[in-house]
């Protein structure tokens, strides 16, 4: 007898502690915890595998808008909305860092551990580059005057999408320099690359997900995604990816087909209220954990659903 299933997504736990949307999201394996922040200013610690909230966390002075895990898992960067933002010691807990730096939000950061690089980006569309050995500023640049919201590693380039939609690449071999490469039609909200099709698949303001051709830089695709504003795009394996909107819904994604295989909402799955900001993907348990402006943090677990 052959046993036929598929693999579906179901609200595991939602926690609900913070006084305000939230926009940030990460998590530690290395500390096996999940770090959340946004309007109320405070960066909360979770231990899901005790389905708790931990007694570490991080008051700023400023809303939180990213948060970033640095050098194996030792620090933490906070990107806030003033354009500051503070790096945090994870084992001794205390702050060792601190950039009165951008005159805008940080509002997207990459770190490349074989490198030692940190990239910050701004909504007034300046990008700068740290070394996290020493956290000493190697670039900085104005990009262009669009918020830098996503920003990809691509093999030996860096790729950042901003407001006005346009994309730059920066070479790693020569990080003083970031060059146009390609434009799509509204403001890029979220990206990530898809290896298998060798693209970079795009979110945007105008609720749709595009592909754009790596080799040539050129749109393959276009479809609407959502009703409102993709604001999150992260792969989950190999063959699916996970986008989040201002529409409250989670959707789960075949990346050959891109069609929609699951809609993570209300009340049906008993997910978000109000708009979804962001997500990160958990392999290790099987997790996805979005957040949004409901106050509320949603862990979906991945199982085997049985097909007759």
């Amino acid at each position: 007898m052959i046993n036929y299933f598929r693999k579906v997504y179901r609200l595991q736990k939602k926690y609900k502690k913070h006084n305000g949307p939230l926009y940030a999201v990460t998590y530690s394996e290395k500390h096996q915890l999940l770090f959340t922040g946004g309007a109320d200013k405070i960066v909360a610690t979770w231990d899901l595998k005790k389905d708790e909230n931990t007694p570490f966390s991080i008051k700023t002075d400023s809303a939180i808008l990213n948060l970033q895990l640095l050098n194996d898992d030792t620090y933490l960067f906070i990107g806030l909305f003033n354009g500051n933002f503070h790096i945090i010691d994870l084992v001794s807990r205390q702050e060792v860092k601190y950039f009165p730096y951008h005159k805008s939000g940080v509002f997207s950061s990459l770190y490349l551990d074989e490198k030692n690089l940190l990239f910050v980006g701004a909504g007034d569309g300046t990008l700068s580059v740290w070394n996290t050995n020493d956290f000493e500023l190697i670039k900085n640049y104005k990009i262009s005057n669009g918020k830098i919201r996503a920003i990809q590693s691509i093999g030996e380039r860096v790729v950042i999408g901003n407001s006005e939609g346009q994309i730059f690449t920066i070479d790693l071999k020569d990080v003083s320099k970031a060059a146009l490469f390609s434009k799509i039609d509204h403001p890029i909200y979220s990206m990530v690359y898809l290896p298998l099709k060798n693209s970079l698949l795009i979110g945007d303001k105008n609720a749709h997900l595009t592909i754009l051709n790596l080799n040539f830089g050129v749109q393959v695709v276009s479809i609407a995604a959502h009703n409102w504003p993709v604001y999150g795009v992260v792969r989950l394996n190999d063959v699916e990816f996970a986008t989040c909107s201002r529409d409250k819904i989670v959707k789960i994604w075949d990346s050959n087909s891109l069609e929609v295989k699951q809609r993570l909402c209300f009340p049906m799955h008993k997910g978000h209220l109000n708009s979804v900001n962001n997500m990160v993907a958990i392999p290790s348990q099987n997790l996805l954990v979005s957040v949004g402006d409901d106050k509320q943090i949603c862990v979906w677990e991945s199982f085997r659903e049985d097909i007759l």
